[in-house]
């Protein structure tokens, strides 16, 4: 039989046995919960992605969407020929010294007429447009200018998807069929290339000069069109922003971009009031500027120049 000294000897021994696993498991423990905590941060890190910046270049009448990420840039479509100073000048303030990709949406003097001085100034890696020839001396010089410089083009149409940067994704919506005009021609607003961007949960819809009859070609095409941004149609026309496409696009968010005190009037009034009775909120580049939205793909933060 065991003497009670002896018991407690062994007692002792079993409470500095456990104090001893005990302090050992909590150490473990706090290793594991810090572990975990660091395995969450980068997930939340790779998951949130690098900054996205889309800005609207203030170039007066026309339009002209720079888009940057991870160093490389994406421009879409590129002012008048009057802007062409106006372009460079921007495009070198924001440090552009290629062009990933340039998205012509249409022919038009005011999306398409930059087009000479940014081959002049700048390497284009890649082309694309809607298709649609013009006999304009700009539109020639632009294919005289893609050929000699040997980049790589294609028309769009919809169905087609570019990479714009990793992780950004441009589905093209539109044109969905050759609209033509009253007189029978291809109607150079209405075969605007219509793409939606996105970017994670973020999304943002570019329309070029898109008119109502394009805008109804979109919607019997049944694709994706809610966007968190809406980049309206032909400069906040009467013509464009039709309540149906208004309504399926659902943005938080409209850019316009138009000159100040132009001769068209735009944005018209008519355009003003949808957006504003379906609660949108309006930038408009002849009264703020140059727009720049930035976002990591989950939430986004607006800038106005002035």
């Amino acid at each position: 039989m065991l003497s009670i000294k002896q018991i407690w000897k062994y007692l002792l021994a079993i409470v500095l046995t456990l104090t001893v696993a005990l302090a050992a498991a909590g150490c473990g423990g706090g290793a594991a919960a810090s572990s975990s905590a660091a395995s969450k941060a980068k997930s939340s890190v790779a998951k949130s992605g690098k900054a996205l910046t889309v800005r609207m270049l203030d170039i007066g009448q026309g339009d002209a969407c720079l888009l940057e990420k991870d160093g490389k840039f994406v421009l879409i479509d590129s002012g008048d020929i009057e802007h062409r100073d106006t372009i460079v000048a921007l495009l070198k303030k924001y440090h552009v010294k290629s062009l990933s990709k340039v998205v012509i949406t249409h022919p038009h003097a005011d999306h398409l007429g930059g087009m000479q001085a940014i081959f002049k100034n700048f390497k284009v890696e890649a082309i694309y447009d809607d298709g649609m020839p013009s006999g304009t001396a700009s539109y020639k010089n632009y294919l005289k200018a893609i050929k000699a410089n040997q980049i790589p083009y294609k028309a769009l149409k919809a169905g087609d998807a570019l990479t714009f940067f990793d992780g950004v994704s441009y589905k093209v919506l539109g044109p969905v069929k050759v609209i033509k005009d009253q007189k029978g021609n291809s109607d150079f607003n209405n075969n605007s290339i219509v793409g939606r961007l996105s970017y994670g949960n973020f999304s943002m819809m570019f329309t070029g000069d898109a008119e109502k009859e394009e805008e109804a070609s979109i919607l019997a095409d049944r694709g994706t069109l809610k966007s968190d941004v809406l980049k309206v149609g032909h400069h906040g026309s009467r013509t464009s922003t039709s309540p149906d496409f208004l309504r399926a696009v659902s943005p938080k968010e409209a850019f316009i971009s138009c000159g100040l005190n132009n001769d068209y009037g735009h944005p018209h009034k008519t355009t003003v009031a949808k957006l504003e009775k379906a609660k949108v909120h309006i930038y408009r580049t002849d009264r703020d500027g140059t727009l720049t939205l930035t976002t990591t793909g989950d939430g986004y933060k607006i800038t106005k120049e002035r």
